[in-house]
């Protein structure tokens, strides 16, 4: 009898272990560190499903942690690390922060460089680029005594290397997102200077890899696209007149279109099963769709699949998803594309401005506004409002999702959405 009730209790354990191992695994898969601009795969998508769905500023809400100086970079997160810049006018200092995740507290602060602010505009601030990390260092980038500084990091705040990429002039300051790529490193230095490029570096002692000169010198922020053109890995970059496809493991060009305006902020998005890059920004409001392959003559007219005006940000990166294209106007007008041939599906109004990139999981996107209010869509094009959040702060930073959390930068704190 003893002999059958242990193994029946040994059963029982086995299962319930079982259990738990499937369950953590689970959670594990699920779970996505937000490496950089826009997560994962730089199109603002989260693979996971358990995301707060509602919080206030005294809902839902883990922790709030103030943030010293000024900063527009959106939150990158590497397992317990969250990590932000900043700018502090009192000692010109930059700034790279890292939080603890479960309670906020600051980990390290570290002193990057010092420097007089340069011009910019008045969206802008000198932190508004977002890092990248892969796990085992930070890569942030600055503006410095007329100069793009690099600097990699340890995640416990040690400086590995610092270089400078190029002179920079621009009358809008800096605010391109790093994108790392393997081993690379990879900058976009488009400004109004005789240095205006694309360069790559090498992750682990910052030597350069590649650069390429951009023709034209015209200020522009629009983070580097990956994608894979004709089997070769590519990279698509927007702004100063022109949005060039180039192979990123050289810097060659692929393929180059004009437009889709003088100036872009927003960033590319690709979708390799439709062969389209969807290109938007500039004062002069227009998104177009051009063909991946280079199966096309060069000219524009054989690139360009569609174009549009309507609702057209200048700031705000469109987000693809389902074969959607949602794209929102720097005023708050949302606007639903089919992907494929540009018909406006749905348009409403949001609740305010926008600057913040929209984020998105397989099922919700979020839609952040200035004033720190959230509307939370279901992914299906139809304009179906599941909840409108709001917290204290302003927001130009773009949200970022890890492990069934929301974390959000206001221009004076950081906020842990955790249900």
């Amino acid at each position: 009898m003893f002999r059958i009730a242990l193994m029946i209790s040994f059963s029982r354990l086995l299962c319930i272990l079982i259990v738990i191992s499937a369950t953590l695994i689970a959670k594990e898969c699920n779970a996505d560190n937000w490496p950089g601009w826009r997560g994962p795969t730089g199109d603002g998508i989260s693979k996971e499903s358990e995301v707060p769905l509602t919080w206030s500023s005294t809902e839902n809400v883990a922790w709030k942690t103030p943030i010293p100086g000024v900063g527009h970079s959106s939150p990158i997160v590497w397992d317990d690390a969250i990590i932000v810049t900043s700018a502090v006018e009192s000692d010109l200092s930059r700034r790279v922060i890292r939080l603890d995740r479960d309670t906020g507290a600051v980990r390290w602060n570290k002193q990057v460089g010092v420097g007089p602010f340069e011009e910019m505009h008045r969206d802008n601030t000198p932190a508004s680029a977002t890092p990248v990390t892969d796990g085992k260092h930070i890569y942030v980038a600055f503006c410095l005594d007329g100069k793009l500084q690099l600097t990699s990091l340890t995640l416990d705040g040690e400086i590995a290397w610092q270089i400078d990429v190029a002179t920079f002039e621009s009358r809008h300051g800096f605010c391109t997102g790093l994108i790392l790529d393997e081993d690379r490193l990879l900058v976009s230095g488009l400004q109004d200077g005789p240095d205006s490029c694309i360069a790559a570096f090498n992750k682990t002692t910052g030597e350069q890899i590649w650069r390429t000169r951009r023709p034209r010198a015209i200020r522009s922020f629009s983070s580097p696209c990956l994608c894979a053109i004709d089997g070769q890995p590519a990279m698509i970059v927007s702004g100063a007149e022109q949005t060039i496809a180039y192979n990123r493991l050289t810097g060659k060009p692929l393929w180059q279109v004009d437009g889709p305006a003088e100036k872009t902020v927003s960033s590319v998005v690709c979708s390799e099963t439709l062969n389209l890059a969807f290109v938007a920004g500039g004062r002069d409001n227009r998104l177009i769709a051009v063909r991946l392959s280079r199966d096309v003559d060069d000219a524009n007219s054989d690139r360009l699949i569609w174009s549009t005006t309507k609702g057209i940000p200048y700031m705000t990166s469109p987000l693809l998803s389902h074969d959607l294209l949602h794209v929102l106007s720097d005023e708050g007008v949302y606007h639903c594309y089919d992907a494929a041939t540009g018909t406006i599906l749905r348009r409403r109004r949001t609740t305010g401005a926008i600057r913040a990139s929209m984020v998105a999981t397989e099922s919700r996107i979020y839609i952040t506004d200035i004033e720190g209010r959230t509307t939370v869509l279901a992914n299906n094009g139809d304009w179906n409002v599941l909840a409108v959040n709001h917290l204290e702060g302003t927001v130009l930073a773009s949200p970022a999702i890890s492990d069934g959390d929301i974390i959000i930068r206001t221009d004076k704190d950081v906020y842990m959405v955790r249900e």
